[in-house]
């Protein structure tokens, strides 16, 4: 049984738009948990269930009525299933797994029929794998990181026989109040007047490009290839130091050693790069597993051979411009720009760098932080799965550990990246910092740097 809803958020709308275009697989957003140990398998199912329960948005199904608009149909609890997938006694289960992890979460949503897959792999008596697949209109990092946190909360409840939503604060947030919130915000102009920023804050910007190693796909593959990386603590920690002594946020800073990378790749002094926003601008917000993530662009255009400090500076300025204008799509803009010149290139955002909140599950999942998810009496890891998906030409996060450690992960696309161009670049990366911890007065454009050191 399923009820119907009302029309879908202007996100949810362009997500469907993309996944009708795009190849499989390219919005779908995958998590592995290993867990070891003593599990209670009743218990872990009664919490997915309760999750699903909670968060309509997990239940919602995107379909065409019948006159051709876009509406959701929220599903009964009841109809969610979890796959069970039992491995044990299996000589390659190791390989089988990867092969079952690969297939279950690169294959297409229909997104009238599900937005959410969970399968539980048994590899042995106290070994499992849970893996957990949203499509990108439910699922963003927050949401990711949210769904354990309520996972935990909910899991260790049922253990107890307790309900877990007496744990959790109400959702007295929901669908309705996203689009009224939406609505207003289009009725009062407040999305116009963020859009005219984009607009003009973009304008004559080109597509930063970095060199590819082979023609682009008219058709992009989706496919990349993770490449981990680590500096040791003291880099993390002084590079963090040096921003705030300069007036900067430590994203600032880091965004700013991106931006002087490429103005060496490419040569080129105009950069633009894509960085997600959350979208959690209340806490009520903050409570929903739903896409609410926006990319903003970050734009510098100092001439010449600047400093660092200057860089960072120029850096500074855009983040807060782009943090203040940052509810209005960014797609709109780039639209409105390629309808004042349609033979130019607009930015579209190839790049994308990220600095992972440290408190976040998905930095864990992904290798750039150690915050797993705790279940009593277990030993919980993350399962990396095999083949990921990449939206861009590469993707960076990075994260600075407690003790400093500044751990990275690049996601490249090997449509058009070699992977030895891409160990190059995060040499280079790994180079810029050391180099601006040591004297953030440089000019890295044509700084000699000591590559693969540290």
């Amino acid at each position: 049984m399923s009820a119907p809803w009302t029309t879908p958020s202007q996100g949810q709308q362009r997500l469907w738009i993309a996944e009708e275009m795009a190849s499989e697989g390219v919005y779908n957003v995958p998590v592995g948990l290993r867990m070891q140990g003593d599990l209670n398998e009743g218990a872990l199912l009664t919490a997915i269930h309760g999750i699903v329960s909670r968060h309509e948005s997990l239940r919602c199904l995107l379909r065409l009525d019948d006159e051709g608009r876009l509406s959701c149909v929220i599903q009964e609890p009841a109809s969610f299933g979890v796959e069970q997938v039992d491995l044990t006694g299996i000589d390659d289960a190791t390989d089988r797994l990867a092969e079952f992890a690969v297939t279950f979460s690169r294959r297409r949503f229909v997104l009238a029929g599900e937005v959410l897959r969970i399968a539980m792999v048994r590899m042995a008596a106290r070994d499992y794998v849970l893996l957990v697949v949203g499509h990108h209109v439910v699922f963003d990092d927050w949401g990711v990181a949210l769904f354990f946190r309520e996972l935990e909360v909910g899991y260790a409840a049922a253990c107890q026989g307790s309900e877990p939503d007496r744990l959790l604060p109400p959702l007295d947030h929901g669908y309705a109040e996203l689009a009224a919130a939406e609505q207003s915000g289009i009725n009062s102009g407040y999305l116009e007047r963020q859009t005219a920023y984009w607009s003009d804050r973009l304008a004559g910007a080109l597509p930063c490009e970095l060199p590819l190693d082979r023609p682009r796909p008219i058709v992009p593959t989706g496919s990349g290839v993770p490449l981990f990386f680590s500096m040791p603590d003291p880099f993390g920690t002084h590079l963090m130091k040096i921003g705030r002594e300069h007036g900067a946020t430590g994203f600032m800073t880091a965004v700013a050693v991106f931006h002087a990378l490429l103005r060496r790749r490419t040569g080129r002094e105009d950069i633009t790069v894509g960085t997600p926003v959350s979208g959690r601008t209340s806490a009520e917000r903050e409570r929903l597993i739903i896409n609410m993530v926006n990319i903003i662009a970050i734009r510098s255009q100092l001439p010449g051979k600047p400093r660092f400090v200057d860089l960072l500076g120029e850096v500074r300025n855009a983040v807060l411009g782009a943090f203040a204008n940052q509810d209005a799509p960014l797609g709109d803009a780039l639209g409105r720009l390629r309808a004042r010149n349609p033979q130019g290139r607009p930015a579209d955002i190839r790049l994308l760098f990220e600095l992972q909140n440290t408190d976040s599950h998905m930095g864990a999942f992904l290798g750039v932080t150690d915050d797993l998810p705790v279940f009593a009496g277990l030993h919980t890891s993350a399962y990396l799965i095999p083949d990921m998906t990449v939206r861009y030409d590469l993707e960076m996060k990075i994260a600075v550990t407690g003790s400093g450690r500044l751990e990275g992960l690049l996601v490249y696309s090997p449509d058009i990246f070699e992977e030895d161009t891409m160990r190059a670049l995060i040499d280079e990366f790994q180079a810029i910092i050391r180099a601006v911890v040591r004297d953030p007065f440089i000019v890295t454009d044509e700084a000699q740097l000591s590559m693969g050191d540290g």
